[in-house]
């Protein structure tokens, strides 16, 4: 790895401030509004957090640092249940999945179309079976075929273990897909169980009182849909 150089702050004559390469500061937004899709999420959201990085610019004035933010360099949006894992996730696996929204050299990156990727899982299992059943049912013709002409126990024996052959592929595919299915619905799961209980939390905080026990999650999340988009620190 090799060495970076270092260079002094300089003053920003048309701003004023101290200005460096780098300084930076993050910000935390967490938004309401209409649902949104997002990358590698199935489901559209009312609520995610925003973390912008800007360049920053910092003041000395009343025997204090000011530290302000300028341009911002890139926008990322979350999930809940992506920020979550960001969060709780430090320096294992491979990341989280985020959105960029805005970015130094694409100021407006376009929006993600909402296709959920369950969708995808249903294909590929549509897939696998529809070849099972071709596989199993030429299988079963040759077989077939071998009993009704007589083609002898050789030749019959030998369609009768293809066709044994075919159910047993067909068995481990159809678990591979169908396990493989349950895992993206347990993830859709574990996102929407995220974002609800976010929702409830934000629903006590604003309120001070907790929804009731008889009510639904999906109630829950109801008490906190805006119709309207805006933006709060996430702190405040």
């Amino acid at each position: 790895m090799s060495r970076r150089t270092t260079q002094d702050p300089h003053v920003d004559q048309e701003r004023g401030g101290e200005i460096h390469p780098a300084f930076g500061v993050a910000v935390v937004t967490r938004r309401h509004g209409t649902g949104r899709s997002l990358f590698q999420s199935d489901l559209l959201h009312n609520e995610t957090i925003s973390l912008t990085v800007h360049e920053a610019t910092r003041r000395r004035d009343l025997n204090h640092d000011w530290v302000s933010p300028g341009r911002d360099l890139v926008e990322i949006e979350m999930s809940l249940a992506q920020w979550g894992s960001l969060v709780s996730s430090v320096g294992l696996g491979s990341g989280v999945p985020v959105t960029i929204r805005r970015s130094e050299h694409d100021r407006s990156v376009p929006e993600i179309p909402y296709q959920p990727r369950t969708a995808e899982s249903l294909r590929e299992v549509r897939e696998v079976t529809e070849r099972m059943y071709a596989r199993v049912k030429a299988a079963t013709t040759v077989l077939h075929e071998a009993i009704h002409e007589k083609k002898g126990v050789k030749a019959t024996k030998g369609a009768l273990s293809a066709l044994e052959n075919a159910v047993a592929h067909a068995g481990s595919s159809a678990q591979f897909t169908v396990d493989s299915l349950v895992e993206a619905g347990e993830q859709v799961v574990a996102q929407a169980r995220a974002d609800i209980e976010a929702s409830v939390l934000e629903t006590v905080r604003l309120t001070g009182t907790a929804p009731s026990v008889e009510a639904s999650p999906v109630d829950a999340l109801a008490l906190t849909a805006p119709t309207t988009s805006r933006e709060r620190p996430a702190g405040a």
